[in-house]
């Protein structure tokens, strides 16, 4: 069997308040540096004719979702292939007709369209019920929290029907925690439904582990990059394995093409994670830090302050200590995406050098045995790039931290 790894996602290194900076910098360093060595070692193995032979009696089932649309999505992706091929034909701009930059736009749709297909699976889906399924239990507590509110007016009894009483919210109060619970439960079931959706693409995550990649800001990115990377290997296998019944030329060349361009959009989504990673979470980050300090700054000062009481200038340093924490989790969480930025990276420079070859044999393609030699060695790379963005994970050990981190990511959200 193909070598597994095991893909470790994104979010918190999670330590106590007694735990300094610098030791969790360290621990982080030495966490990410020994899988990347992992990731490295791995992607420099030569894979021996044992292992070929192996990989060529190995059948990537393809989801449900992408046989029904197989005809639309090899459709796109020959599209996608013909235009690349002319793009080199049109004039760098022009008033009337197609230039380079109108047909570079088409294949980007035709990407979007293919992208479209192969980022559906189970994992997805339960995702999505996973998802679901939290917002109406904070919809839920936020009902509780109204109820409970109210309350605190409500009249003991009244003879009017609909006019809420003490007993009555209580029952209601009552009746909402249980169904608060049970719904907690359902989704605790999901997760474990999502674990093993998961482990059918090869990821080895834990129960902990996925409700903080759900809960992360860039949980869905990853959780959907995963799915893409198998997708596109199930396709991968499948355009093998119908190039075993025609060794022509063209229809080589064809699939050929197709696999190139299956390699361009796994770039396309390494570069989209990319710039959501620099235009989107590392300013918006930022920003609550900055706002973070300026309130921290402001609070101590006024802690500091004689005109206020000793009560008051002691709900100031609570202030103080709350926004340090914003401002220390934020620059972690900075650090944890730069982090995944240079996975990202490397991903992108490792799936260029394959598109590299791709390209080379789909100009020079002879026969299926090319193709496959091809193909096998681009499954170790499809594996090896998706876990070279992924940092290790660890589980909360501080509530505070745990807190702080979905108040981020709720802001970031937003």
């Amino acid at each position: 069997m193909r070598k597994k790894i095991i893909l470790i996602s994104f979010i918190f290194i999670l330590l106590t308040h007694s735990v300094a900076y610098a030791d969790w910098t360290d621990y982080f360093t030495e966490g990410w540096e020994a899988m990347s060595n992992y990731v490295t070692g791995w992607f420099s193995d030569t894979p021996s004719e044992n292992n070929e032979d192996e990989n060529s009696n190995t059948e990537e089932p393809i989801s449900e979702y992408v046989a029904s649309e197989w005809d639309k999505l090899t459709d796109s992706l020959t599209n996608a292939l013909a235009r690349r091929d002319n793009q080199e034909n049109l004039p760098s701009s022009a008033w009337f007709g197609e230039d380079q930059k109108s047909n570079t736009k088409k294949i980007n749709q035709l990407m979007d369209t293919a992208l479209s297909i192969l980022i559906q699976g189970n994992a997805i889906e339960i995702r999505k019920e996973a998802n679901d399924l939290k917002l109406k239990i904070n919809s839920m507590r936020v009902e509780l929290d109204d109820l409970r509110n109210k309350r605190i007016t409500a009249p003991e009894s009244s003879m009017m029907p609909g006019r809420l009483t003490r007993p009555k919210a209580d029952e209601q109060i009552k009746k909402l925690e249980l169904e608060i619970k049970e719904n907690e439960a359902v989704l605790q079931e999901i997760n474990l439904r999502l674990i093993d959706a998961m482990r059918e693409i090869g990821l080895e995550l834990d129960e902990q582990q996925i409700e903080i990649l759900l809960n992360s800001v860039t949980g869905d990115d990853l959780l959907n990059s995963a799915v893409v990377f198998s997708n596109v290997k199930s396709v991968v296998t499948k355009l093998e394995d119908l190039a075993k019944n025609d060794t022509s030329f063209e229809i080589n060349r064809r699939y050929t093409g197709m696999y190139l361009i299956l390699n361009e959009l796994l770039i396309y989504t390494q570069q989209g994670l990319l710039q959501k990673i620099d235009l989107e979470y590392k300013p918006r980050i930022t920003a609550i830090i900055n706002d973070a300090a300026k309130l921290h700054k402001d609070a101590v000062t006024r802690s500091n302050d004689v005109q206020y009481s000793q009560a008051q200038r002691a709900g100031f340093r609570m202030n103080a200590e709350a926004n340090e924490l914003t401002v220390r989790v934020g620059k972690l969480y900075i650090e944890l995406l730069n982090s995944q930025r240079a996975g990202v990276v490397d991903s992108i420079k490792n799936l260029s050098l394959n598109r590299d070859l791709a390209e080379s044999t789909y100009k020079t393609v002879r026969s299926s045995g090319e193709l496959k030699s091809l193909i096998h060695s681009g499954l170790n790379v499809f594996d090896n790039v998706n876990a070279m963005s992924m940092p290790q994970l660890k589980v909360f050990e501080n509530q505070n931290l745990r807190r702080e981190f979905e108040e981020i990511n709720r802001r970031l959200k937003k």
